[in-house]
C-alpha cells in the first residue's frame, strides 16, 4: 500500500504535534485528550463543511460510507464515498485515504478460497441478525487494508504498544492494525498513530509523510 499515490487535490497537507480541539484551543497529539475527543474531532471536520449537512442525501451517502468502510465492505464504501466526492469535492482531504485503501484492496485479486468465502458470507451476512446468534463457529474474516488477504477480524482498537505482535496484525502480510476504520484512517486518527508511534516499522510512517507534512516528524523517524 505504500506504493499507492497521493490525494489529487490535497498534497502534503500541514501537520503538526498540536491540533486545535472543537473549543479552538490548541492541545498536544496522541495525548489523552487526544484519544478522548477523537471519536467527535473526526466527524466534526465532516459535517463543518459549508454546505454539508444542507445536503441531506450526501449525508447519507457518508454514513454508508463510514458503516461500510468499518464493515470491510469495499466495494460499497468505495461507491459511496465517490458519489460523495463527485457531489463535494472540498471533502477529499477528508475522505481520500478511504477511497485510496478501497482502491488498493479491491485492486488485489482473490484466491479461489476467498471467492468461496466471500460466497459464504454474503450467505451468513443475509440472514436475520437473532439467526447470527445461533451461528458461533461461523469465522468472521475481513480483507487486510494493507496486503488484501482474507485475515481474522481484529477490532481496531485492540492495542498493541508499538510492538509487532500478534494481537493485531495480519496473518498473511505481518502488518499492525490491518482492519480498515474510519476512526483511525481519517487525517486525525493517522496523526495520532504518528505522533504515539503506533506502529513498529517505517510503513506507515512514510506513507503519512507522503501525504502531509509532518512538523516536526515523530520521534522514530527523526535521524
Amino acid at each position: 500500500m505504500n506504493q499507492l499515490n497521493q490525494p489529487q487535490n490535497a498534497l502534503r497537507r500541514s501537520v503538526s504535534e498540536h491540533y486545535l480541539d472543537l473549543e479552538g484551543g490548541k492541545q498536544t497529539r496522541a495525548s489523552g485528550t487526544d484519544f478522548e475527543t477523537l471519536p467527535s474531532r473526526h466527524i466534526e471536520a465532516i459535517l463543518n463543511l459549508p454546505g454539508f449537512q444542507e445536503d441531506k442525501e450526501l449525508v447519507d451517502w457518508i454514513g454508508y460510507s463510514r458503516a461500510y468502510y468499518d464493515q470491510g465492505e469495499y466495494p460499497k464504501a468505495q461507491q459511496h464515498l465517490k458519489w460523495s466526492l463527485k457531489r463535494m469535492p472540498a471533502l477529499e482531504p477528508l475522505i481520500f485515504y478511504y477511497v485510496r485503501v478501497c482502491e488498493h484492496v479491491l485492486a488485489i485479486p482473490l484466491t479461489k478460497e476467498e471467492v468461496q468465502y466471500e460466497a459464504k458470507l454474503a450467505r451468513y451476512r443475509a440472514l436475520p441478525k437473532w439467526l447470527r446468534w445461533t451461528m458461533p463457529g461461523f469465522e468472521f474474516r475481513m480483507r487486510c487494508k494493507w496486503c488484501g488477504r482474507y485475515t481474522r477480524h481484529i477490532h481496531p482498537d485492540v492495542p498493541t504498544f508499538g510492538f509487532d505482535t500478534l494481537s493485531n496484525t495480519c496473518l498473511f502480510c505481518s502488518r499492525m492494525y490491518p482492519m480498515p476504520s474510519w476512526l483511525w484512517d481519517s487525517l486525525d486518527g493517522r496523526a495520532y498513530s504518528y505522533y504515539r508511534m503506533s506502529f513498529s516499522g517505517d510503513d506507515f510512517y512514510e506513507e503519512f509523510e507522503r501525504d502531509y507534512n509532518p512538523t516536526p516528524l515523530c520521534q522514530h523517524r527523526r535521524k
